[in-house]
C-alpha cells in the first residue's frame, strides 16, 4: 500500500506536470515550484515531533508504560498499552496546536517576503497574492493534521493509511489535470492543490476515529503531560534541527536562487529538485514503511528479525531510486523538448551531481533511521556538521560555478560526513559488518549509478 501510495502520487510526473510546464508560463512555473518549497517548511517547523510521536505510540503498542517510553527495550508485554497512548496523543494536541500558531506566523511574514520578487514577475499579480493567502489558510489547517498521520502509523495501520492515500491523490491529480484543461491557470492549480490538502486531513481524522474500535475518539484531549513530553522532546529536537540543516537548507537554495536567478533558470532548478525529491520520496516505500516494526522489534528485543527486515527494505529502496533516477535521466530532456515545456529539464552535469548526492542522502539517512530505532537521535550532529559542510562549499562557489555550487554542496556534505556518521552508530549498534550488509544492500546500487554516470559523461 505504500508503494501504491507512492505510486499514484508521483503519476502527477505523467499527467500533471506536462500540463503544468506548457500552460504555465515559465514566471508562473517558478511560482508554482517556490509556493510547493514553501509550504515543504511545514516539517521543519514539525521539529521532529511526527516520526517521534510515531514511534512512542510503536513503543506504547507493545505495552510500554509512560514512564519507560525513553528506554523501551525489554520493558514490552507485546500488549498495547492504552493508557499511555492516551497521554501520548493528549500531548500531541497540544504541541500541535502551538506549533500551529508558530508556522502562521512565519509563513505571513518571512514566506511573502520571500515572494515579493518572484510574484511581481507573473501577469497575474492579484491572482498570484490570492493563491499565496489560500496556502497561508490551509497549510496551517494541514500542520495539526499531523497528529492523525502520526497515530495512524503509531499503531502500525499504515497499509490502511497508504491505501486511503493512493485513493485521494489520484483525485488530485484528475483535479489538477482538469483545471489545467480548462484553462484554470495558476490560481485554479492551487486551490485544486490546496481543497485535496484539506480533504486529506479530513479524511486522516476520521481514520483515527473508527480504527482500533474507536479509542482516540474517547481520548482525552488537550491535556499536557510532562512524562510524554520528556520523552518525546530529546529526539524531537534533535530530529528537527536534523531536518533543518539537511532537506532545509536544500530546499532554501531554491528560495535564495529565485531571488537572484533569471525566470528560466529558477524554474529549471526548482523542476530539478521536485523531480529528485518525488523519485527520493518514492524510493522511501520499502524502508520507511517498515519504521514502526522495526521499532516494535527494538523495544522486543528481536534484533535478527529486524536486521532482515531492514536489509531488505534498505535494498528495495536503494533499487528504487536508481531506477527512477536513471530514468528520468534518460528521457527528461526530450521528453520536455517534445512537449514543448516552457521550463527546460536541467543540464546533465546539474543533473547527475542531483542524482549522486541524493543517493548518498539515502544510504545516510536510512541508515540513520535504523539506529534511530534504539530512540538515540544523532540527527543534530549527522545533519549539523553535514549542513555547515554544504553552506560553505555552496557559497563559495556560487560566485564561480553558479547553480552548480548547490548539487556540489550537497554531494559534498552527504559525501563527507552525513553517509559514514550515520552508518558507523547504526554498524555499532547491531553488530553490523560493513562488506557482509552492504553487499546485498547498497553496492549493486551504487555500481549501476556510477556505470551511468561515466557512460553519461564520456557520451557528452
Amino acid at each position: 500500500m505504500t508503494w501504491g501510495s507512492f505510486f499514484s502520487s508521483s503519476l502527477s510526473l505523467v499527467i500533471v506536470l506536462p500540463l503544468l510546464l506548457t500552460r504555465l508560463s515559465t514566471e508562473e512555473i517558478a511560482l508554482w515550484y517556490l509556493y510547493m518549497t514553501i509550504i515543504s517548511f511545514q516539517m521543519l517547523v514539525d521539529v521532529g515531533f511526527s516520526p517521534t510521536f510515531s514511534r512512542v505510540i510503536a513503543y506504547a503498542m507493545g505495552g510500554t508504560g509512560v514512564d519507560d517510553l525513553k528506554s523501551p527495550k525489554d520493558q514490552n508485554n507485546g500488549q498495547a498499552n492504552w493508557k499511555t497512548l492516551e497521554l501520548i496523543c493528549s500531548e500531541m494536541r497540544v504541541i500541535y496546536s502551538r506549533l500551529g500558531i508558530l508556522w502562521t506566523m512565519l509563513l505571513a511574514v518571512f514566506g511573502t517576503l520571500s515572494l515579493l520578487k518572484p510574484i511581481s514577475l507573473v501577469p497575474n499579480t492579484f491572482s498570484a497574492w490570492i493563491a499565496w493567502g489560500v496556502i497561508l489558510v490551509v497549510s496551517t489547517i494541514t500542520l495539526r493534521g499531523n497528529i492523525y498521520s502520526s497515530y495512524l502509523q503509531g499503531i502500525n495501520q499504515i497499509a490502511l493509511l497508504r491505501r486511503w492515500e493512493a485513493i485521494t491523490s489520484i483525485g488530485a491529480i484528475v483535479t489538477s489535470f482538469l483545471v489545467l484543461i480548462l484553462g484554470g491557470g495558476l490560481l485554479g492549480l492551487v486551490l485544486a492543490h490546496q481543497g485535496w490538502q484539506l480533504l486529506n486531513i479530513l479524511r486522516n481524522r476520521w481514520l483515527s476515529g473508527v480504527v482500533e474500535n474507536g479509542r482516540f475518539k474517547e481520548f482525552a484531549r488537550g491535556k499536557k503531560n510532562k512524562k510524554v513530553f520528556d520523552a518525546v522532546w530529546p529526539s524531537a529536537w534533535r530530529s528537527g534541527i536534523g531536518h533543518l540543516m539537511s532537506y532545509g537548507l536544500i530546499q532554501a537554495s531554491g528560495i535564495m536562487y529565485a531571488q537572484v536567478g533569471s525566470s528560466a533558470g529558477v524554474a529549471s532548478y526548482l523542476l530539478a529538485l521536485r523531480l529528485i525529491g518525488t523519485v527520493s520520496s518514492f524510493s522511501r516505500a520499502p524502508f520507511y514503511s517498515k519504521l514502526p516494526t522495526l521499532a516494535r522489534l527494538f523495544s522486543e528485543s528481536r534484533k535478527k528479525e529486524l536486521i532482515r527486515v531492514a536489509k531488505r527494505g534498505m535494498a528495495l529502496s536503494h533499487w528504487t531510486y536508481i531506477a527512477g533516477f536513471i530514468s528520468l535521466g534518460l528521457i527528461g530532456e526530450p521528453l520536455l523538448k517534445f512537449i514543448g515545456s516552457n521550463a527546460d529539464f536541467p543540464s546533465q552535469m546539474l543533473w547527475i551531481l542531483l542524482g549522486l548526492g541524493f543517493f548518498v542522502e539515502r544510504y545516510g539517512a536510512m541508515h540513520i533511521q535504523l539506529y534511530s530505532t534504539t530512540n538515540h537521535i544523532i540527527w543534530h550532529i549527522a545533519n549539523g556538521v553535514t549542513g555547515m559542510i554544504y553552506l560553505i562549499v555552496s557559497i563559495v562557489f556560487f560566485q564561480f560555478i553558479g547553480v552548480y555550487a548547490f548539487p556540489v554542496g550537497i554531494l559534498a556534505g552527504y559525501l563527507g560526513f552525513y553517509a559514514w556518521y550515520s552508518a558507523i552508530h547504526s554498524y555499532k549498534a547491531f553488530d553490523l559488518k560493513f562488506i557482509s550488509f552492504e553487499k546485498s544492500t547498497s553496492f549493486g546500487p551504487l555500481a549501476a549509478i556510477l556505470i551511468y554516470t561515466i557512460s553519461s559523461s564520456f557520451v557528452k
